[in-house]
């Protein structure tokens, strides 16, 4: 698995009132309770998409995930962070670079 950081938006006008540092927290405990190692889980400021809150940023992978909720947190350890799947109904930005596996 590749290293991978884990940015979420927990700052600003909107996240913090749209659940922003609870699902920070949700991803870090889910992160640790897997043991996954080479995956770090980020507090950041504001990315200026606040109608599209609460935001996630996959790095080195360059996915932008929107409107993430707190019952998103598992599928996309699971998908994207273990098996490398990104979640295409969250996404809002991808490169086009970037290898897509469908989930089914």
């Amino acid at each position: 698995m590749a290293a991978r950081r884990v940015f979420v938006d927990t700052s600003g006008a909107t996240c913090p009132t749209k659940g922003g540092a609870q699902l920070f927290e949700a991803l870090r405990a889910s992160v640790a309770r897997r043991g996954l190692q080479g995956v770090s889980v980020v507090a950041r400021g504001c990315f200026g998409l606040c109608r599209l809150a609460p935001n996630l940023y996959v790095e080195p992978d360059g996915v932008w995930y929107s409107r993430v909720t707190i019952d998103d947190v598992e599928e996309i350890v699971e998908e994207h962070l273990i098996h490398g799947r990104t979640i295409p109904r969250l996404i809002r930005y991808q490169p086009p670079s970037t290898s897509t596996k469908e989930t089914s």
